[in-house]
């Protein structure tokens, strides 16, 4: 990929993840961070509602199908294992509490479609 279509390509990812967070604000979701980097890779948006931590998943792609697509198991299991690594270094209550993955995806012309529970991760994410 070259310089500037990587460019455009990250300017569209933060404008998805800002209407996202921005959306899922609406819904009663208290936004805790967001593009947060870890040694296992990066985590879009960490929520938190009712008593659960929500690890965020946005993808934008042409078509919500195509978004869905785009995270593949092995990439959820790395979303997983970044988390786990963010929230261990937030305190053991954050750490403890339940936690879910959820999947927002937008199309170009964001259109949002909002999968709670997209992924469940089988314990240990350390392999793999």
């Amino acid at each position: 990929m070259n310089r500037q279509r990587r460019q455009r390509a990250e300017k569209a990812g933060r404008a998805a993840e800002f209407v996202a967070a921005n959306w899922l604000r609406l819904k009663g979701y208290s936004v805790l961070a967001q593009r947060q980097k870890t040694g296992s890779g990066e985590l879009d948006l960490i929520c938190r509602k009712s008593g659960m931590v929500v690890i965020v998943e946005v993808k934008q792609r042409q078509t919500l199908e195509d978004a869905q697509l785009a995270v593949p198991d092995h990439a959820w299991r790395r979303i997983g294992r970044a988390a786990d690594l963010w929230l261990g270094k937030r305190g053991v209550a954050l750490y403890d509490m339940p936690r879910r993955y959820d999947l927002v995806i937008l199309t170009r012309r964001f259109k949002l479609r909002h999968i709670p529970d997209a992924w469940r991760p089988e314990y240990p994410l350390t392999h793999g």
